[in-house]
């Protein structure tokens, strides 16, 4: 009895998932520490070739899950001026098992603009590719659910060409201010053979400042607590929220506060514990989701890591565009 209640459930959300086949991009609440997916003018910010490994787990207590893991590469390039980037991500929704994988790669022009001012602007080109697993799903009489025959009307297989555009600037190396368009061309990503779906655009708009810390002689120490107030604004389709909070460093530690905001409701608070060091950082963060349907799933836990190659010094040019680590 249990397994059918477990096995019914599944097939709503999978039926869910089909028929809203344009959901929204998987989010992360470590904005910064996966940076090419938060916005592509990242790359190469660090200068450093630089590693970042993510993954979040969404609504754990539900059958199956909703995950998502990340890796990137990315850095600083003078023969180029500018960053280069690569991205790869992988999202898994639910047991039914509907999957994503993206393969990104993108080029972030360095433009200064003034003494005080620089500014990045960025390009990204994507490969991406749904799957569909219907394996020992129950599903209505006339579909067949072990892949034996194919499911009439449904494709279990989608492929797609993306792009994404982006700009960051930064102010006296203490203010930035970027943002980022996702999907402009609205790719088709239904399952639904008789039906399109397309993938939503998405903007993004975020920004912040650091306070304190003007006695450090480099980035990753500090004498006094840095202060750093952010905020972080994204739409796709009739979605949108609005994340406001701040991080608190202290070196190695970072703790970081955020409320998101649905603008109908208030959506989750974020809560953020951090290690960084001049070549590694290592995050942990936990969704407190504020709805009870929410809160009754799980809410969500999320973990990152990045590594920072040792580079020439020199390589690194004044001016830096300074946002946070995570």
């Amino acid at each position: 009895m249990i397994q059918l209640k477990k096995n019914i459930f599944s097939t709503a959300i999978f039926f869910l998932i089909l028929f809203t086949a344009s959901t929204q991009d998987f989010p992360y609440s470590q904005f910064y520490a996966n940076p090419l997916y938060l916005n592509p003018a990242l790359a190469g910010s660090e200068y450093c070739s630089r590693i970042n490994l993510n993954y979040r787990n969404q609504w754990p207590s539900l059958p199956g899950m909703f995950t998502s893991s990340s890796f990137s590469f990315d850095r600083f390039s003078e023969f180029l001026n500018g960053g280069l980037g690569l991205q790869l991500n992988y999202d898994k929704q639910g047991e039914v098992s509907i999957n994503q994988l993206m393969v990104s790669g993108m080029y972030a022009y360095r433009l200064t603009i003034s003494p005080k001012v620089e500014a990045n602007m960025a390009l990204q080109a994507t490969y991406g590719q749904r799957g569909l697993n219907l394996e020992n799903m129950i599903l209505p009489s006339g579909l067949q659910s072990n892949n034996q025959t194919p499911v009439v009307g449904i494709a279990e297989d989608v492929k797609y060409i993306d792009f994404t555009s982006g700009f960051l600037i930064g102010f006296n190396e203490k203010y930035f201010l970027g943002g980022a368009v996702h999907h402009p061309t609205q790719p088709e990503i239904g399952f639904l053979e008789e039906h399109v779906y397309k993938m939503k655009m998405k903007i993004t708009l975020h920004g912040g400042a650091n306070f304190g810390g003007e006695k450090y002689h480099s980035r990753y120490s500090s004498s006094e607590i840095v202060v750093s107030p952010n905020i972080l604004y994204q739409q796709q389709g009739n979605f949108k929220h609005i994340n406001i909070g701040s991080y608190f460093t202290y070196e190695p530690l970072v703790v970081g506060l955020w409320l998101r905001h649905a603008f109908k409701n208030p959506d989750a608070v974020i809560f953020l514990l951090g290690l960084q060091h001049q070549k590694y950082r290592l995050g942990y963060s936990y969704d407190y989701t504020l709805s009870q349907i929410g809160a009754a799933a799980g809410s969500a836990h999320e973990i990152s890591f990045s590594w920072i190659f040792a580079c020439d010094k020199k390589s690194r040019r004044r001016g830096a565009i300074k946002c946070p680590s995570f």
